[in-house]
């Protein structure tokens, strides 16, 4: 597995107190990078990841709150930062998953699926690039979809994969915006976790992915040597195409 950059001291990864979130933050606290473990309402498994994170680097720090607002995602970011004594790295990794027919959504899961999944990496992206850019280094990894970057028609997931499509244009875009001060900005397209609620029958790999997957991709991205990949989507999927269901 790739080393990490030297250079990331300190990371904010939202979303963190369970699953992805919080293998994600763990595996960073185990290269040395001291984490700012973000929840919203899971303050009890939050405290529990934070602990883990310390005890293998101390100095990580717990930041609540509803990062579907903007304001409390700057403040959320500037928590972080301030705790941290800096931040090098943001992982944008919050959203919610809901299988439902279209046209028996609610407005208010229409609207959290796409603010979830998408204002809030936009939210805490506007938050932390201003930093970034003045200290000339950064990285900013957003947890998206597989096959994310074309339109996938399923009339069970309608807001979550126009956010998800969202996040692929919003991580090319901000890719080109701070591309001459020093940060990238990338994402993992995630496919079928071991423990998704729906998985196919047969994946093309023969497994689904696992934890493990998603940090060494994460991994690839905070690397030295990828500080000239940027605005791109690396698939964790293992073959695997997202179902069409019309």
């Amino acid at each position: 597995m790739h080393k990490i950059d030297p250079r990331i001291q300190a990371a904010l990864v939202t979303g963190s107190a369970k699953r992805a979130g919080r293998e994600l933050a763990l595996w960073l606290a185990r290269q040395g990078v001291k984490v700012a473990v973000h929840f919203h309402l899971s303050q009890e498994d939050a405290q529990a990841t934070l602990s883990e994170c310390n005890a293998h680097t101390p100095g990580g720090v717990l930041v609540k709150g509803d990062l579907r607002d903007a304001d409390e995602a700057a403040r959320v970011v500037s928590a972080a930062a301030t705790g941290l004594g800096g931040l090098q790295l943001l992982v944008n990794n919050v959203g919610n998953y809901l299988r439902k027919d279209l046209f028996e959504l609610t407005p208010q899961e229409w609207r959290d699926q796409l603010e979830s999944n998408l204002y809030t990496a936009w939210w805490c992206m506007r938050a932390a690039a201003p930093a970034m850019k003045s200290q000339g280094f950064g990285r900013i990894i957003n947890i998206g979809y597989a096959a994310g970057e074309r339109s996938t028609y399923n009339r069970l997931t309608v807001p979550y994969h126009i956010a998800k499509t969202g996040l692929a244009t919003l991580t090319r875009s901000a890719a080109a915006a701070l591309a001459r001060s020093g940060v990238t900005v990338n994402s993992i397209g995630v496919g079928i976790l071991s423990n998704s609620v729906v998985k196919p029958v047969n994946p093309p790999a023969g497994r689904f992915a696992e934890y493990a997957d998603l940090c060494n991709a994460l991994a690839f991205f905070v690397a030295p040597e990828s500080d000239h990949v940027s605005g791109t989507q690396l698939d964790v999927s293992g073959g695997w195409i997202p179902e069409q269901i019309l």
